[in-house]
């Protein structure tokens, strides 16, 4: 019987600490209300919705390859459930795409948010094409949230190196187990041929 509260004291305090770094990487933002939001790696949602939440005039797409080694009940019904409870399924979007080939027009989205999901991609060069795709896609004045539990150093490096400003760097954040690290990005409005 031990090990059964065990566990569930795990599964709750898993849930309620990344309910915390979700709200703490969000709460990077000054949230207008009206954002086009893009979440890579969504899973089952649980930035997505908090993101809704905070734009009740904009729309939240959430992208995932719902790879059934991830994490275990994840996909897109999942998400879609999660948002009609919520009460935000009207502006939840959910589409199966892999994040280095996104199918999204350069300078689509306002905000592009990502929580413990790049690390998933194996190899550097993917990784790195990730980040590019996030660069790609988000707006000149827009910003790039991400809290991942590894590789988030060269994450920053290669939005620096794309030209990124005011960006800020956090951690480590002690999870469960894991450290993890949470950031964000801004692409200025000069680069805007980019």
């Amino acid at each position: 019987m031990s090990s059964l509260l065990a566990a569930a004291w795990m599964l709750a305090s898993s849930l309620w600490i990344k309910k915390k770094v979700m709200c703490s990487l969000l709460s990077q933002r000054d949230w207008r209300g009206d954002e086009i939001v893009l979440d890579i790696g969504c899973g089952r949602g649980l930035l997505a919705i908090e993101a809704a939440r905070r734009v009740p005039l904009g729309r939240v797409y959430g992208v995932d390859i719902w790879q059934a080694d991830d994490l275990s009940g994840n996909n897109p019904e999942a998400i879609r459930v999660n948002a009609a409870a919520a009460g935000v399924s009207d502006r939840v979007f959910v589409e199966t795409e892999d994040a280095r080939h996104l199918p999204y027009s350069d300078q689509t989205f306002d905000v592009v948010a990502s929580m413990t999901a790049i690390h998933n991609i194996a190899d550097a060069e993917g990784r790195r094409q990730a980040i590019a795709e996030a660069w790609r896609v988000v707006r000149p004045g827009g910003q790039i949230l991400i809290f991942d539990i590894r590789h988030a150093k060269s994450y920053l490096q290669d939005l620096r190196t794309f030209g990124a400003i005011d960006t800020q760097h956090f951690g480590p954040i002690i999870l469960w187990g894991p450290v993890g690290w949470r950031f964000s990005a801004t692409k200025p409005v000069e680069l805007s041929s980019q």
